[in-house]
């Protein structure tokens, strides 16, 4: 027999003994989770809660309220405390007849009492664990707790935590604020990380906020803008869902987004939809002083015109435009002015565009980093282009003699 030939009947007999992989577990042992929740709990423990799917009822769900009546919920809510995060799992899991299965959770809750108290300590384990995927998505829960959040229903998705993904999808997101880009701005020298948040309840009203003291009362929840935290990873703060999408602007973390703004002149109102969005932060050096330009960049078409502006008009989709830019400039010179302030915490990347274009300086100031962000001379620059008016100039409802031309 040739060596190839009593090489190759190894290997094949080798195959007999082989019984595939010898640590892996049967998906009838497994709990797989989808959602993970973390709150504060009494003497300094952690609260870990994990809303994991009932396979069984699946498939009579899809396509129906994943609370509707006479269905079955596919999933359900189990939690536990402990010292740390993986003492709270040990205790939880004697809770549950299979073992918690990571490897398909898509989202973290964080409750807003645990997140105002600081997240640091909790988060070495998610650094550790080799089944946690790098892109599973961080909320805070506004008002609430995560355990409170995890159990409410939301009509659209039969897993209500993956609700709180396409709601998310739908602010106009570049990208998802996943762990790994949490991680990357927690460890960063100068800029502070964002943590998208979700309310529950789906509007904002004093019944919702009843509702909230009651989360067993309430269906659904909502995007409800961004948690600020500082350099200790502790929430220092919100800003609205406006706020939210001009900073993300300013960030280059938007490709979307929708701009109404009103028309003094006019009598009226306009709104756009914007993409191709763009952004550059360019910092400028004068003496001891430091001054950022801000230039936001976007093209759209014109989706409502409540004026009597013909917008075949050339000078008429001036107007427009010279209105439409103010407005961008003046939100986004708010929502930086608001952050600079009220916070300090550099959200915007600043640090890192200061880092790149000029590194001995920004080592000489980057101790005192907080300070000269609060100091900073800020102006904003909104280049704004109509690419789209619709399928008609004037608005159709106009009599000929109210058109402007």
């Amino acid at each position: 027999m040739t060596r190839k030939r009593c090489v190759s009947f190894c290997l094949i007999f080798s195959l007999f003994f082989i019984s595939g992989c010898w640590d892996s577990s049967e998906v009838n042992n497994l709990a797989i989770e989808l959602a993970w929740g973390i709150d504060k709990a009494p003497n300094k423990k952690v609260m870990i809660s994990a809303q994991a799917i009932i396979p069984s009822n699946i498939s009579g769900s899809q396509g129906s309220s994943a609370g509707g009546a006479n269905k079955e919920k596919p999933y359900f809510v189990v939690s536990s405390d402990g010292m740390n995060t993986l003492d709270a799992v040990q205790r939880m899991q004697t809770k549950l007849s299979r073992k918690v299965f990571r490897g398909h959770r898509r989202v973290i809750v964080i409750g807003e009492s645990m997140a105002r108290q600081g997240i640091k300590e909790v988060f070495d384990t998610y650094t550790r664990d080799p089944n946690l995927k790098l892109r599973t998505d961080i909320f805070i829960v506004r008002g609430s707790t995560a355990k409170e959040f995890l159990k409410i229903p939301y009509p659209l998705e039969t897993i209500p935590g993956l609700g709180v993904l396409g709601e998310f999808n739908q602010v106009g997101t570049l990208m998802e604020m996943g762990l790994l880009n949490f991680l990357l701005a927690a460890t960063s020298e100068g800029a502070c990380p964002i943590v998208p948040s979700v309310a529950i309840g789906m509007n904002s009203s004093s019944q919702d906020k009843e509702k909230q003291k009651d989360p067993s009362n309430a269906e659904g929840f909502r995007i409800a803008g961004p948690g600020i935290l500082n350099k200790d990873l502790k929430l220092v703060g919100f800003l609205n869902v406006e706020e939210g999408r001009s900073m993300r602007w300013v960030a280059g973390n938007l490709n979307k987004l929708t701009i109404s703004a009103a028309i003094p002149q006019e009598n009226g109102n306009v709104s756009i939809d914007v993409n191709k969005l763009g952004n550059k932060i360019q910092p400028v050096i004068q003496g001891d002083k430091l001054k950022f330009v801000i230039t936001l960049k976007g093209q759209g078409a014109i989706r409502e015109n409540n004026t009597n502006l013909d917008l075949t008009q050339t000078k008429n989709i001036t107007i427009l435009q010279n209105a439409l830019k103010k407005q961008i400039e003046d939100n986004a010179l708010r929502t930086i002015t608001k952050v600079q302030k009220k916070y300090g915490t550099d959200v915007f990347g600043f640090s890192d565009a200061l880092r790149r274009k000029n590194l001995p300086f920004w080592k000489s100031i980057r101790k005192n980093w907080v300070t000269e962000f609060r100091e900073a001379e800020i102006s904003v620059n909104a280049e704004l282009t109509v690419r789209q008016m619709g399928v008609t100039g004037p608005s159709l409802h106009l009599n000929p003699t109210e058109i402007e031309k």
